[in-house]
């Protein structure tokens, strides 16, 4: 919507411009109209105004002080000024400002109407913002450290690597997207009993990042991140460009070799600089893009195991270890618990063809676990539970659909069996949750709609600009008209166009009230103004449609 501005001394001048504008269905304004300069100054300052159209010379506000003040509150209005043939010296001065248009009064309504469409056009192109998008490329550049880390991230997270060597071009990593990596993940402990403050943490973190990259890229080709738990993820590489296939063994080696030989330091500097203690593990092996979740969730559980042991650990993961007895299906469990941190997202989007994999593999891990690895299942089953619980708690679907969902299916994991059953359920429920979340989406906008169409058939005679139907739901004014253009398939003005059209014949047919006393009972500020709309819909004045209504009913008679 484009929300335009009327404002001119003579009442009769912008009222006419009002209903002439107010037809013109296809431009989608908003319109608003001032009598005075001060007038228009107050609605300026409750609402941001596209076009202000304006008479420039008025008593006490004129037009160019009204233009210093919309400058002010509002940049980017565009002001068309109405002048007369005297008006030159306010002209010359007006012109000097970027944005502002004229024309004269006497050149009429089309050419209004001519002006009002072009500095529309104008403004859509504008809302291109093609300079703005233009220097995006600056802003990658400087944000590249931020998006490099996310989509490493990422792909630890089971993130396809389908256009992964497009996305290292773009993203300008200082990897190898076709070479293996060997990952190493440190975790920092905290030995503040009261814990560090967000920016001391945040310092922590980027100065441990730069004393680890200090130590290590001298003999590697490496990233690291950062995640959002804290710990730190390094992929490394050989330092050669280029690797022949029956060398790739030793590079990896060399690698691994440099990375193990320099953590003790790595860790001393930490402790000297940042007053933390930190472990470090890092597999023996170097694995392909695609299993990289795999390893850093068997990383993860290494350090998260010989935390228990030490708080500053150096660890090297093979990939046959089974640390405190524990297998595959507890990698299996871990890989998976990365990826179900992005549930509330998915669901959120409501991508059911990426979720219900997910909980797939979580009822196939789950049916095979032992009455000894029950602890692990459950904080996999109870993460999942966990997030759809969330999900139905955000979309406020429980209280209006209990008999549809049973909580108490979800939720119970007493027993090593139960927990396939429970997930399961939750694979049953995920398209039943993502469909009444629809509706009732659905019945909210419909809410809102019927609100307003009862509020436009009360108030016809009254106030139903968007920005005042906007206030009455608190919605924004924009959003609003988008709602109700997506829900019913028409504009609001369109709508409002369509009940005033038919009251206005409803009172014709059925009352004996005045043309003057119908035009203002349906909105229009004057009968002349009402003819024309009338004439616009019917091709008849009000007067002959209601002589033809009772020529019809005579002859029923």
């Amino acid at each position: 919507m484009i929300r335009l501005l009327i404002v001119d001394d003579e009442p009769i001048i912008a009222d006419g411009l009002f209903e002439t504008l107010l037809h013109l269905t296809h431009l989608e304004l908003d319109l608003y109209k001032a009598y005075s300069g001060m007038d228009a100054l107050r609605q300026l300052k409750n609402n941001r105004f596209d076009i202000v159209l304006s008479d420039i010379r008025m008593p006490g506000m004129n037009g160019l002080e009204l233009l210093r003040h919309i400058r002010s509150a509002w940049a980017d209005c565009r002001v068309v000024f109405l002048t007369g043939f005297n008006d030159f010296d306010y002209v010359y001065e007006a012109i000097q400002n970027q944005g502002v248009h004229y024309l004269l009064k006497t050149e009429g309504y089309p050419k209004v109407i001519s002006v009002v469409e072009s500095v529309i056009d104008d403004i859509r192109t504008s809302r291109q913002w093609s300079e703005l998008v233009s220097g995006v490329n600056e802003r990658m550049e400087a944000a590249n450290q931020v998006l490099q880390k996310e989509y490493l991230l990422h792909l630890l997270n089971g993130a396809s690597t389908a256009d992964r060597e497009e996305q290292f071009e773009q993203l300008k990593l200082p990897l190898d997207p076709t070479l293996s990596i060997l990952l190493m993940v440190g975790r920092i402990t905290t030995v503040r009993s009261d814990g560090p403050t967000y920016t001391e943490r945040t310092r922590a973190d980027y100065s441990i990042q730069l004393i680890v990259e200090h130590h290590l890229s001298s003999a590697m080709r490496m990233k690291c991140a950062i995640d959002d738990r804290g710990r730190l993820v390094c992929f490394l590489q050989p330092l050669a460009s280029s690797i022949e296939p029956d060398t790739l063994e030793q590079a990896f080696a060399n690698v691994l070799t440099f990375a193990t030989g320099m953590l003790d330091v790595i860790q001393q500097s930490i402790q000297l600089s940042v007053q933390v203690p930190i472990s470090f593990a890092i597999s023996n092996r170097h694995t392909s893009w695609e299993e990289s979740g795999r390893t850093f969730a068997r990383l993860q559980y290494a350090l998260d195991y010989q935390s228990s042991i030490d708080s500053e650990t150096i660890v090297t993961v093979g990939e046959s270890d089974e640390d405190d007895k524990h297998g595959t299906d507890d990698e299996e469990i871990r890989l998976l618990l990365n990826k179900i941190g992005m549930m509330d997202a998915l669901l959120d989007d409501g991508r059911a063809d990426d979720l219900l994999p997910l909980l797939g593999q979580a009822k196939t891990l789950l049916s095979r676990l032992t009455s000894g690895d029950t602890g692990v299942g459950m904080e996999l089953h109870y993460r999942i539970a966990v997030s759809l619980l969330s999900y139905i708690n955000r979309s406020g679907i429980a209280s209006r659909h209990e008999d549809e969902i049973d909580l108490s299916k979800l939720l119970r994991a007493d027993h090593p069996d139960s927990l396939p059953f429970a997930i399961d359920y939750a694979i049953g429920l995920i398209p039943l949750l993502l469909e009444l979340r629809q509706s009732e989406r659905n019945r909210k906008a419909t809410k809102v709609i019927d609100r307003i169409k009862d509020y436009i058939a009360d108030n016809l005679a009254g106030d139903v600009s968007l920005t005042r139907l906007a206030d009455i739901v608190y919605f924004n004014s924009a959003y609003l008209s988008r709602l109700f253009k997506k829900t019913t398939g028409m504009t609001i003005i369109d709508y409002i166009h369509e009940i005033r059209m038919k009251e206005a014949l409803s009172l014709l047919e059925n009352s004996d009230m005045k043309i003057q006393d119908i035009s203002e009972a349906v909105g229009f500020t004057s009968a002349t103004n009402f003819t024309r709309f009338f004439r616009k819909y019917t091709r008849s004045t009000p007067n002959e449609y209601r002589e033809l209504i009772r020529v019809k009913k005579s002859k029923l008679d």
